[in-house]
């Protein structure tokens, strides 16, 4: 079958891309011919975060007061040459067409936050204009999107009609599954990230250059976080005492020893080497758990607290919880040995579930 994918595919983020190759590479490795869908994402609720996130021509005045200026030079560049290899990362690997023209029998939405009404309405995620009646919902997510903010923004029929129309829905944590049961009126399933469910041959995959030989400590977390100056030197203190190099792969931190911009699988790669990780984000946690390397996790209530919680809990990783940034806490958590037979089990049994689910939601689409 022909199937396309609908994701946020153009975003400047190693979680957001690697979920992408997953999603695309699964499918290809059971015989499909896989399409990621292009489209112009909607900015209408926050129009200035448009020309920070869609790079172009027209992004070039904020870029000089919103990063050359606000957070430097050498942040800036490293967005701008992060941008260029996830771009060049994505063409080389994956084949596009519009959403609208593409030639496919059918369309998997998700996953990421999908069905997020943060920034904007994206109509074609809830399967409006797409050029297929055969609609999957694959770990799709709301973000910190709730039924208040879709009835804010009048979006409930909206939503409602598109999703009522799909032939298999799942979402990817419970407050999602709860929004989309709401609107549609049907059971739905809960299934983990394509980044969980896609096995990577990490093996294969080459570290970027910069990627130290000796011992290291991976730090993956966005530049606005891990900035504060106690936290930040909690971290450092805690690499000295273990005599580890500090590195940023995939974003910037100008107090790390080394900052790496990479594609989705180098970033993957120097994970699956760190000889510990610290994260506050959603896929930074999903590659640390994957590569079975010991992580301590932070997430901020007020920014991502929603997606981050269910990810623990389903990963039952409650005891790599840092209750805030500071050195005995870092070592608490990070001297503390990990159960990884337990995480392998659930990371099984997660994976087993929701394959049944987007093999059976293929073939029913494939048999009528």
């Amino acid at each position: 079958m022909k199937i396309g994918i609908l994701t946020h595919y153009d975003v400047n983020n190693q979680g957001a891309q690697l979920q992408l190759y997953a999603m695309y590479h699964l499918l290809e490795s059971w015989g499909h011919k896989p399409v990621v869908l292009t489209y112009k994402k909607n900015y209408d609720f926050v129009p200035e975060l448009e020309k920070r996130n869609q790079i172009g021509l027209s992004s070039v005045p904020y870029i000089i007061k919103n990063f050359v200026i606000a957070k430097g030079l050498r942040l800036t560049w490293h967005n701008v040459r992060k941008y260029l290899i996830n771009k060049k990362f994505r063409t080389s690997t994956m084949h596009h067409a519009s959403y609208s023209l593409a030639d496919i029998d059918a369309a998997v939405v998700g996953a990421d936050e999908v069905f997020s009404l943060e920034l904007g309405v994206n109509t074609m995620m809830f399967g409006h204009a797409v050029n297929c009646d055969n609609m999957i919902a694959y770990a799709p997510s709301c973000g910190q999107t709730d039924m208040k903010r879709i009835d804010h923004y009048h979006c409930r029929n909206l939503m409602s009609s598109g999703l009522k129309a799909f032939k298999y829905l799942s979402a990817r944590d419970k407050s999602t599954r709860n929004i989309v049961e709401e609107l549609t009126g049907r059971e739905v399933c809960e299934v983990c990230d394509p980044a969980l469910l896609y096995q990577f041959p990490i093996e294969d995959y080459i570290a970027p250059s910069k990627c130290p030989k000796r011992d290291f400590l991976v730090v993956y977390s966005y530049d606005a976080r891990f900035v504060d100056g106690e936290e930040v030197e909690a971290i450092k203190r805690f690499a000295r005492q273990h005599n580890l190099i500090t590195i940023s792969p995939g974003t910037y931190h100008k107090w790390c020893d080394v900052n790496i911009a990479c594609n989705a699988l180098e970033w993957l790669k120097c994970i699956s080497l760190a000889k510990y990780v610290i994260t506050d984000t959603f896929h930074g946690t999903i590659a640390a758990a994957i590569t079975n390397r010991p992580m301590a996790i932070y997430y901020s209530k007020e920014v991502n607290s929603s997606k981050m919680h269910d990810l623990v809990s389903k990963l039952g990783l409650e005891s790599r919880m840092l209750q805030r940034i500071s050195y005995d806490e870092i070592e608490r958590v990070l001297g503390t040995e990990m159960d990884s037979e337990a995480l392998s089990s659930r990371i099984t049994a997660m994976r087993e579930e929701s394959e049944n689910y987007l093999r059976n939601a293929i073939e029913g689409v494939y048999a009528k």
